[in-house]
């Protein structure tokens, strides 16, 4: 009878369990493809760890063979691709870098025919270290329940495959404990919130592909377990105390030299890769992988259980009223500065209510001096927003039929360019009850006071006896802000101030302060939220673009051509585009909408400008307080040990949230990231005239497959077709255009051109399925016989 051998060697099913997640994140959650830093990466790695291990054995290694590829390439790979799953970088030479670091750490840093470390982390957290061009982006995963069951049923094959499942469980359950024990049982936060931080794929990646690693993990079971919670509990203490982020990943790379030593304490067989061979099909090797004993089945489930995540498929603080007034918060707009510990934030609102009885509360990590706040002239807000706004281009086609004069006009790089900005929509003597006034303060047109309390129900009742309507659901989110120690900065306006100042509207508020916490607490101003609210944060740092670790950051589609029909309705198309993008999304996003270098040494600011950039005098005013050359806290006048700098990095970004999609609160990294980005659209109107010649002809056919291009393009960003916009076109550029060249009737024939798109994707389908059924069929046949 003949059979297929079958190879059981785990590190193939890990290169099968990354692929997967690789292109996962391609595919289907839309990350960057890039493809240069993958090739380097895994290129990088198979050459220099067939380099070494050749120098190693003083002979050249074949490709094939005992010897070959299973010898020196499998092992190497996995790193390589835990690499390219994790680490992010600006430039090629650190992809190859981070290449090189890791196999280095394979070869010489070694004991008792172990590598100390694991070679992927040492090469990550190394090239971290050593330059300022690589991050780890926390928050690219997301959160699918899809995603989150392929990865641990997946992960538990590779780690039943090694016999190190003790290690995962370990530390999954240890660090899913502490925190469930800090954020539910100690801060209140509902249960959401944990499964949100348990349910994330760098955390679960770690857990099953890197931490499990028998070759640089302790060979004892026991040993195995002490040494994995040791990780976890580390990592908890500095993620939720030291607010640092990656923590377990860190940890792992500074534990490994206890390794050894834990190796000589608890005496064990050192583990080898080995492939051994079975007469058995892959579908046989298969089961018995899966189902192994009782036991394994049973953690299995423990995990899944753990992992389980839901999906539903304000601002930093909630505005509250005097007696019977309503005032909600939809759309906001928060300045964030941030170097170091050192946070500045402007807030400006656009609330809806009696000014006069407006109020806000807000949680702050420290007390607030008076000289850590200040009001801000609004038309700050105004500036960036219409510098940093989604923009429409629109370009002039020259007709190909007119004088060489004319043809020569058109070689001109951008003729004839229109810019035009987004339209802005972009639119604040009773008991304590345990509540204490920690200060207060006149600033500006503001009364200001600055409260601690020891329970969410003391707060609310000292809120409503001093005459605030509180919102339905304020207590709920005012624990554990209260159980974090955090304290509570409640601002209404000073009518007699406000009567000195002209106009009838507030100044956005400007606070500063110190604290390792990067944050904005927007679960505070869904207390009195009206279905979704929008978010602008303007973003300001010293390396580059600011992204949320605990929610994807991802960049909206740009620089695509769009009907020309849009130009009269741009803000509704932007807004189609928005919501669209969000929903497919899966709601749970920051989107990414402006990122520039705007230091003042640099030229270019824009490409294009569809307004003024801000000067140096603005970034000052929004909070930049490194710009200028002081040595200074600008604020209160002492010396911080400023680094001063002329490096200025801008980012926009735009979340629109709700309580079922966000369950935590939005926290943000700094990264080296400098890559330019801006939300870009083109429209480009016809040529007019005579088409007779040859190339006028040439012309309006590849007219007629541009339009057609760009209505594709429309139900692509909007889910909205042709049907569904108010036409308005020029009708002296579409009289000199055929008939047969317009927008409705390229449209009429475009649903056909779906129908058999969709017959043609039905039949491919189909034969995928039908080819690998038919192909075991025939092996079955040929076994029997």
């Amino acid at each position: 009878m003949l059979q297929k051998k079958f190879v059981k060697d785990a590190r193939y099913f890990q290169v099968f369990c990354q692929l997967f997640f690789l292109g996962y994140g391609i595919l289907w959650i839309g990350w960057k493809q890039d493809w240069l830093h993958y090739s380097i990466t895994i290129v990088g790695c198979l050459f220099f760890n067939y380099a070494a291990e050749s120098i190693r054995l003083k002979k050249i290694l074949p490709l094939t063979g005992q010897s070959g590829w299973t010898h020196w390439g499998l092992s190497v790979l996995i790193s390589a691709l835990s690499i390219c799953l994790l680490l992010k970088t600006n430039h090629w030479y650190t992809s190859l870098l981070a290449a090189c670091l890791t196999v280095s750490s394979k070869y010489f840093l070694r004991f008792n025919k172990k590598h100390i470390f694991n070679p992927s982390a040492f090469g990550i957290v190394a090239t971290i270290l050593l330059t300022n061009d690589a991050w780890l982006s926390p928050g690219q995963w997301g959160e699918q329940a899809v995603l989150f069951f392929f990865i641990t049923v997946l992960g538990i094959i590779v780690v039943t495959r090694v016999q190190k499942l003790d290690a995962s469980l370990s530390f999954l359950l240890t660090f899913g404990g502490l925190l469930f024990w800090r954020q539910v049982y100690v801060l209140g936060w509902p249960l959401d919130y944990f499964r949100h931080s348990i349910g994330t794929g760098s955390l679960l990646l770690f857990s099953f592909f890197m931490i499990s690693d028998p070759k640089t993990s302790p060979n004892h079971p026991l040993a195995r377990t002490i040494w994995a919670m040791m990780i976890a509990v580390i990592a908890f203490y500095l993620a939720a105390f030291k607010w640092l982020y990656n923590t377990p990943i860190l940890v792992l790379v500074f534990a490994a030299p206890l390794v050894p030593l834990m190796d000589r304490i608890f005496k064990a067989k050192v583990f080898e890769w080995s492939s051994s061979f079975s007469s058995t099909s892959f579908i046989s090797n298969f089961k018995k992988i899966v189902m192994k004993s009782v036991t394994k089945k049973f953690a299995a489930i423990l995990v899944l259980l753990a992992m389980t995540s839901h999906e539903a498929m304000a601002f930093c603080g909630f505005y509250v009223s005097k007696a019977d007034g309503t005032l909600k918060n939809k759309t906001s707009q928060v300045i964030i500065v941030r170097d170091g510990n050192r946070n500045v934030i402007t807030m400006y609102n656009d609330f809806k209510g009696n000014m006069k009885d407006f109020a806000m509360v807000v949680p702050v990590p420290v007390v607030l001096k008076k000289s850590d706040i200040k009001v801000v002239d609004q038309q700050i807000f105004k500036l960036l927003n219409e510098y940093s706004q989604p923009r429409l281009v629109e370009y002039y086609d020259q007709n190909p039929c007119e004088s060489r004069e004319n043809d020569m006009a058109d070689m001109i790089p951008v003729p004839n360019v229109v810019l035009r900005g987004m339209a802005s929509g972009v639119s604040i003597d009773k008991k304590d009850h345990g509540v204490k006034i920690e200060a207060k303060y006149l600033v500006g047109e503001y009364d200001i006071l600055i409260l601690s309390a020891k329970e969410s129900s003391g707060l609310q009742t000292w809120l409503i006896e001093n005459g605030y309507k509180i919102p339905n659901g304020a207590n709920e989110v005012l624990e554990p802000y209260i159980r974090s120690n955090m304290k509570f900065f409640v601002v209404k306006v000073n009518e007699e101030e406000k009567k000195k100042l002209p106009g009838n509207f507030l100044r956005p508020i400007q606070i500063s302060f110190s604290s390792p916490k990067f944050m904005l607490p927007i679960r505070l101003g869904m207390a009195n939220a009206d279905g979704d609210q929008d978010m602008i944060v303007y973003a300001f740092s010293k390396k580059g673009r600011i992204e949320c670790t605990n929610y994807r950051t991802i960049e909206l589609p740009t620089g695509k051509k769009i009907p020309l029909f849009v130009q009269n309705n741009f803000a509704n198309f932007y807004s189609n585009l928005f919501q669209y993008q969000w929903r497919m999304q899966g709601k749970a996003i920051t989107m990414l909408e402006y990122a520039w270098n705007v230091s003042p040494s640099n030229y270019l600011k824009c490409d294009p400008c569809v307004a003024a950039v801000p000067t140096s005098q603005d970034l000052l005013q929004a909070g930049v307080w490194w710009l200028g050359g002081n040595t200074v806290n600008p604020d209160n006048g002492q010396d911080e040990n400023v680094a001063c700098s002329d490096n200025v990095y801008f980012t926009r970004l735009h979340v629109r949230y709700n309580r079922d999609a966000f369950p935590q609160d939005l926290m943000f990294q700094e990264t080296p990231n400098a890559e330019n980005f801006q939300a870009r659209y083109i429209i480009t109107h016809p040529a007019t005239g005579d088409f007779n010649c040859e190339a006028g002809k040439k012309y309006l056919k590849e007219l007629k497959e541009r339009r057609h291009d760009e209505l594709e393009m429309l139900t692509y960003l909007t889910g909205k077709s042709y049907s569904d916009w108010d036409l308005i076109v020029n009708s002296d550029e579409e009289k000199f255009i055929p008939g047969d060249d317009s927008y409705a009737t390229i449209n009429a024939g475009l649903g056909k051109n779906v129908k058999k798109d969709k017959r043609i994707l039905l039949t491919v389908i189909v034969a995928l399925c039908v080819l690998p059924l038919t192909g075991m069929s025939m092996r079955r046949k040929k076994e029997r016989g």
